[in-house]
């Protein structure tokens, strides 16, 4: 199966990209974020700056060049090797992925679980409190837990059960306390 056949397959999975390499290993990559959309605004304007401060032959314009690059391609997600039977939690700029490859050879299940998040925004004596359920994806080995994923609740289940296919190992849906492996 080709990738441009998976895109086809997994139009509404946006965030997951399947590789497969020479020696046909299976990757599954899921982007988990980027920074917040403030920064991104910044680093738009600064990257004006910087070609404004660049058409001046000021090289401070390159410095800023640099710190809009960042805010605007900073990157994190989660890259699993279904065959080595490994993981890796990386931060990016653009092709660049750093991080350390983690053992998942004893893997006992993924787990779906719900939680409430709460954010308090306050401005001078007006203040906003938002609750929101959040469903997570959670890898569980033998003495610790790995948060992989949060999300819609469609969207993890949907990622747990590929997941979960090609690593061969069970789902359990904590929302419902139901086994959603097939």
């Amino acid at each position: 199966m080709t990738t441009i056949q998976i895109f086809q397959l997994d139009k509404d999975i946006k965030w997951i990209f399947r590789n497969r390499y020479k020696n046909n290993t299976m990757i599954l990559k899921y982007k988990t974020g980027s920074l917040p959309p403030n920064f991104i605004y910044l680093g738009v304007i600064l990257f004006g700056v910087s070609i404004w401060r660049m058409v001046l032959l000021d090289w401070k314009g390159l410095l800023v060049f640099v710190i809009s690059l960042l805010c605007l391609f900073l990157k994190s997600g989660i890259i699993i090797d279904t065959d080595k039977r490994r993981l890796k939690r990386y931060i990016g700029f653009f092709a660049i992925r750093r991080g350390e490859w983690e053992s998942i050879k004893s893997l006992l299940k993924l787990q779906i679980i719900k939680t409430r998040e709460t954010q308090v925004m306050s401005v001078l004596s007006i203040s906003r409190t938002e609750t929101d359920e959040v469903f997570k994806l959670v890898m569980v080995l033998p003495h610790k837990e790995i948060e992989l994923l949060s999300g819609d609740g469609d969207f993890i289940i949907k990622v747990a059960n590929e997941i979960s296919h090609e690593l061969q190992t069970p789902v359990f849906d904590n929302t419902t306390d139901l086994d959603l492996h097939n």
